[in-house]
């Protein structure tokens, strides 16, 4: 007679009681986590001061559609580098870099005064946009990194839950600091974001195995889509 074999382990039963137990218990993920609120609201903080600041420069409803696109489809062209930059260098390393960077991006923002310099925001949003794509995946596959198999799915679950949930908060907060307070505040205020989250990030102590074991990273690796084509495959 053959029964069942017992599973290795439980899985952490996904409700507001576990995920309160896996923040309160698990400081790198806590960490993680609050580093992602601030750096993904700071996304969206400013989205509404960018397209205000473009028509009012521009007048061209079509200054805005750019900024758009340069939000959304850069992520797509810059995601192969970004997965061999993530499977070659420590995530932590990757993810405090691209805050810094964005952190600075936007506060170059502030230099965007009249029509005469409107054309800088384009570059800006297009690099914002490329460091979003470094951190997004890497925030992702430090997860495994710092919890254990029975906390994985509750850990991806609330992830997930928080991204949509900062989606709104950003584009909602940024709209009314900027109704009260000023486009320039709004930019200020999200450069703060990504510094926090850098913070956040730096405080966190976890072991990389994929960087340890990984070849060094040469420059042509970035411009390899080989493994695009293994995948499709």
């Amino acid at each position: 007679m053959f029964t069942d074999p017992e599973p290795e382990s439980s899985i952490t039963k996904v409700n507001l009681g576990g995920y309160a137990h896996l923040l309160r218990t698990n400081a790198n993920f806590r960490r993680l986590w609050m580093a992602q609120i601030i750096s993904e609201i700071g996304d969206w903080f400013y989205t509404l001061a960018i397209y205000t600041l473009l028509l009012q420069l521009t007048g061209q409803a079509g200054s805005v559609a750019m900024a758009l696109v340069l939000q959304v489809l850069p992520q797509t062209f810059i995601g192969p580098a970004a997965g061999v930059v993530n499977d070659r260098i420590r995530r932590k390393r990757v993810m405090i870099t691209a805050d810094l960077a964005r952190m600075t991006i936007v506060l170059a923002m502030l230099l965007v005064r009249s029509r005469a310099t409107v054309w800088l925001v384009y570059p800006l949003l297009l690099l914002e946009t490329m460091m979003a794509a470094f951190f997004e995946p890497a925030r992702s596959s430090v997860i495994p990194n710092i919890t254990t198999r029975e906390d994985l799915v509750l850990a991806n679950t609330l992830s997930s839950t928080t991204w949509s949930m900062n989606l709104v908060l950003g584009a909602t907060l940024g709209g009314v600091v900027g109704a009260l307070l000023g486009r320039n505040a709004v930019f200020v205020m999200n450069a703060a974001s990504f510094l926090i989250s850098a913070l956040l990030i730096r405080g966190m102590s976890f072991q990389e195995p994929h960087a340890e074991s990984s070849r060094p990273l040469r420059l042509r690796d970035l411009m390899d889509l080989s493994p695009i084509g293994e995948g499709v495959r």
